[in-house]
């Protein structure tokens, strides 16, 4: 089999049995078509030697974040992994694939007074107010990835049994998370100001956020919100994931068990989530540092 069409059997294997994403699998292809464009000069998947997969990726981590690395080295296992179980080589050159020192990269996040700070600076002056407190809100206290709240629907919210339904995340799952009242307040807020003003008489358009031709609102449009908001505030590191790591990190602070941060997340692995309770435990460093009397001499 030749490289080409171990690659798009294994990206059909990754759509339809593991029903993956669409973002997911650009990043699937993006990754081994760069792995298998550095193998051209062999003419059979089973033709790749162990050096080959090796030199390829100590050439690939220069100058690339170590979380790169890390996605690039999963993708070509993966990959191999699952020709092995096809039956189209009996040979597996990424099972010992070093991936050298690693260091821990913990997320960006913001403190809880930091949170509140820049969400009560949405001042109601501005244009889409309601919508632009949303938008923080619901990211803030969903732990929604951006492409979830571009992809929600009014449908999705149950304000009566306040819940709401996170669709379209990695894989095409979707997970309950409990409504919170000051997001409950900034849905109402929005729904009864500003949406009805966007609808379009040609034409319904379920989705929560709207633009102001009726139709869903783009991930573009949400991040130049918050970059606006960002540079309002002098947050460089503010960004919607950072708003993502800040849900997992305070609820981590706030006692929540780890496991109930994987399932409000999404995470198929609690290994995924743990990197959150680095986040936590430096936090516990910096308190005792700062107020226990043998700490500070």
């Amino acid at each position: 089999m030749n490289l080409d069409q171990a690659l798009k059997l294994y990206l059909n294997h990754l759509s339809v049995e593991r029903n993956l994403a669409q973002n997911t699998l650009e990043s699937y292809k993006r990754d081994l078509s760069l792995y298998i464009n550095s193998c051209k000069n062999v003419g059979d998947i089973t033709d790749i030697s162990e050096k080959m997969v090796q030199n390829f990726v100590n050439e690939y981590h220069t100058d690339r974040a170590e979380s790169s690395v890390s996605r690039m080295i999963a993708s070509i296992r993966g990959f191999h992994r699952f020709l092995v179980l096809e039956n189209a080589t009996n040979i597996n050159p990424a099972q010992y694939i070093s991936t050298g020192s690693k260091s821990l990269r913990l997320p960006k996040t913001l403190s809880v007074d930091k949170v509140i700070e820049v969400i009560e600076s949405i001042s109601s002056t501005d244009a889409n107010t309601s919508r632009n407190k949303l938008i923080f809100e619901f990211l803030y206290g969903t732990g929604a990835r951006i492409s979830e709240l571009v992809n929600t629907d009014l449908d999705d919210i149950d304000i009566e049994s306040n819940i709401v339904k996170i669709r379209f995340g990695k894989g095409s799952k979707q997970r309950i998370i409990p409504l919170g009242k000051q997001l409950k307040i900034a849905i109402n807020n929005y729904l009864t100001r500003e949406r009805s003003a966007c609808v379009s008489s040609k034409k319904f358009c379920n989705s929560l956020l709207l633009n102001s031709r009726g139709a869903r609102l783009s991930r573009q449009s949400i991040w130049e919100v918050i970059n606006k908001i960002a540079l309002q505030n002098n947050l460089a590191e503010l960004t919607p994931h950072t708003l993502r790591h800040a849900f997992a990190t305070h609820l981590l602070e706030g006692g929540a068990d780890v496991r109930v941060v994987q399932e409000l997340l999404g995470h198929s692995s609690v290994n995924t989530t743990q990197i959150y309770t680095h986040i936590t435990v430096e936090r516990l460093r910096e308190v005792f540092a700062e107020t226990h009397p043998r700490a500070r001499n």
